[in-house]
C-alpha cells in the first residue's frame, strides 16, 4: 500500500479509534514548562473526542521552519515514534499552515492535524441548536478550505463533502466554490438567527442580566445549575456544553435577573470561532455583571483568567463590571490561598458549585451588586442617533419613553448600572451624574 493510501485508510477510522503522538512546539524564549503545561491541555482535548494519547514529543526552537515547523531530524524522530508506538494520528499544539500539514503528513505517512483542527471537532460534535451548528459549520468550512488539495479527507467527509485523494486541480476548484457558496448560504442563516435574537432580548429589556464567563470545564454549567433550574449539561470534559441558555435566576426578585451560561473560553481559540460565536457572545455584550468563574484547583488559573479577560476585550465586552467567583475551592488547601486570593481581588468570592451554602452566597452577592450600582436618569437623545438608542435598549431599563417633549429629541427614562449610565453621561437631562 502506499503512502498516500494509508493516509487515507486513517482518515476514515472513528476519533475514538485513533491513538496520536502530541507535539509541542515553542520558541527558545518560551519555557519548558509552559510548553509541557500546553500539552497537559492539548491531551485533555483529545480526551474530549475519545482520543487515546500513546506518546508526546517537545521541542523549542530559535525560529519555527517554513516547511514543517520542525527540524527534519525532529520530523523524522516523530516518524520513528509513530512506527514504534503503532499511531495513526500526529497533534501539533501549534497552528500548521496547509502547506507545513501537507509536508508533515506525506513525511510522516498517517493522519497530522493541530490544535485548531481539534477544537474545531469538538465543537462540531457538541453543537445541539441550529445556532450552534451553523456556527461551527462556518467555522469548520473557513478552516477547511486553503486546505483543499488532498489533506483532511475525513474533515470534508463529515462536512457532506466527496473530496478524494489524487483528483485532479479542476475537481478541488470545484469544492472551494461549492464551500465558500456554503459559507455564504450559512452565513446568511446565522444572520436570521441573529435577528431573531435580538428581538428576545428586546422582550428582556427591563430585567436584568447576568453572564456566566470563564475558562472552558471551569464549573459554570455546575453553577448555572445550582442557580437555577437550567439543567444544562455538565460534564469533566473540556467544552461540554456550548449553547447559551438563559434562566431566571429568582423569580421572586423584581426588577427579574436572568442568569446566562455561555461558551467557555479556551487559550488559541481559533479566530474563526471567536468570529462565528459572535452572536452567542453577544449575550455577553448585553449584560450588567459578569460572573467570571474561575477553576482555583488548577495550577495556571492565572493564566486561565488572563485568556479569558483576552476573549472579553476582543469582543469589546471589558467594560462591563466583573465579579470574580473562584470555584472548586473544596480541591485545595482554602486557608493561605483565600487569603492572598481576597487581597488580590476583595470583591471575589471563593466557593464550591456543589456546597449547598454556596449558592445563596452567589445570589446575595449579586443582589448587593445590583443595589449599589444601579441608578436611574432621564436621558434625552436625537431621534437620529439611532446606535444610542439601540445601546439604550441593549444595556438599559427602559422605564419610560417621551417622544412628544421635543420634536427632534427623545426622553428615555432609565434605570442602568453606574458604568453605563457613565457612558450615556453626556446625554442625561440634567447634566449631571447621579451620586
Amino acid at each position: 500500500m502506499s503512502q498516500q493510501q494509508n493516509i487515507a485508510a486513517t482518515d476514515f477510522i472513528e476519533w475514538h479509534e485513533k491513538r496520536s503522538i502530541n507535539v509541542g512546539v515553542g520558541l527558545t524564549d518560551e519555557s519548558q514548562g509552559q510548553i509541557e503545561e500546553d500539552l497537559v491541555e492539548l491531551q485533555a482535548l483529545l480526551t474530549t473526542l475519545r482520543v487515546q494519547t500513546v506518546g508526546k514529543v517537545v521541542q523549542r526552537r530559535k525560529k519555527y521552519s517554513a516547511r514543517s515547523l520542525l527540524g527534519e531530524g525532529k520530523i523524522e524522530e516523530i516518524k520513528n515514534l509513530v512506527a514504534e508506538s503503532n499511531a495513526n494520528l500526529v497533534v501539533f499544539d501549534h497552528a500548521l499552515s496547509p502547506p507545513q500539514l501537507r509536508n508533515i503528513e506525506e513525511t510522516l505517512g498517517c493522519q497530522v492535524t493541530d490544535r485548531t483542527g481539534i477544537i474545531l471537532e469538538i465543537f462540531h460534535q457538541h453543537a445541539r441548536t441550529s445556532e450552534a451548528k451553523t456556527q461551527v459549520e462556518i467555522a469548520r468550512l473557513e478552516y477547511l478550505l486553503p486546505r483543499m488539495v488532498g489533506a483532511w479527507t475525513h474533515f470534508q467527509r463529515q462536512s457532506g463533502g466527496g473530496l478524494n485523494r489524487g483528483m485532479g486541480e479542476k475537481q478541488v476548484e470545484v469544492d472551494r466554490r461549492r464551500a465558500r457558496e456554503k459559507i455564504i448560504k450559512l452565513k446568511r442563516q446565522l444572520n436570521e438567527i441573529k435577528r431573531d435574537r435580538q428581538t428576545q432580548r428586546k422582550s428582556r429589556t427591563k430585567e436584568l442580566s447576568v453572564a456566566l464567563v470563564g475558562y472552558t470545564n471551569s464549573g459554570k454549567s455546575t453553577l448555572m445549575n445550582r442557580l437555577t433550574d437550567a439543567e444544562v449539561v455538565v460534564a469533566d470534559k473540556l467544552f461540554a456544553s456550548l449553547d447559551a441558555k438563559v434562566k431566571t435566576l429568582d423569580p421572586r426578585t423584581k426588577p427579574r435577573v436572568l442568569l446566562t451560561d455561555t461558551v467557555g473560553f479556551i487559550r488559541n481559540l481559533p479566530h474563526g470561532l471567536v468570529q462565528s460565536f459572535r452572536s452567542t457572545l453577544e449575550e455577553v455584550l448585553s449584560a450588567d455583571l459578569l460572573l467570571h468563574v474561575v477553576d482555583i484547583s488548577r495550577d495556571n488559573y492565572r493564566a486561565q483568567i488572563e485568556t479569558t479577560e483576552d476573549v472579553l476585550k476582543s469582543i469589546e465586552a471589558d467594560h462591563i463590571p466583573v465579579m470574580m467567583i473562584f470555584n472548586k475551592i473544596d480541591k485545595v488547601e482554602e486557608g493561605f490561598l483565600g487569603k492572598v486570593l481576597r487581597q488580590a481581588y476583595p470583591d471575589s468570592l471563593t466557593i464550591s458549585a456543589l456546597d449547598d451554602k454556596s449558592v445563596p452566597k452567589v445570589k446575595e452577592a449579586i443582589n448587593k451588586f445590583f443595589e449599589a450600582n444601579l441608578v436611574t436618569v432621564k436621558l434625552a437623545i436625537p431621534h437620529t442617533q439611532q446606535d444610542i438608542i439601540s445601546k439604550i435598549y441593549r444595556t438599559c431599563m427602559v422605564l419610560n419613553t417621551d417622544f412628544e417633549t421635543a420634536q427632534n429629541y427623545g426622553i428615555y427614562e432609565v434605570q442602568a448600572t453606574k458604568t453605563i449610565v457613565a457612558q450615556l453621561k453626556g446625554y442625561i437631562l440634567n447634566g449631571e451624574m447621579p451620586a
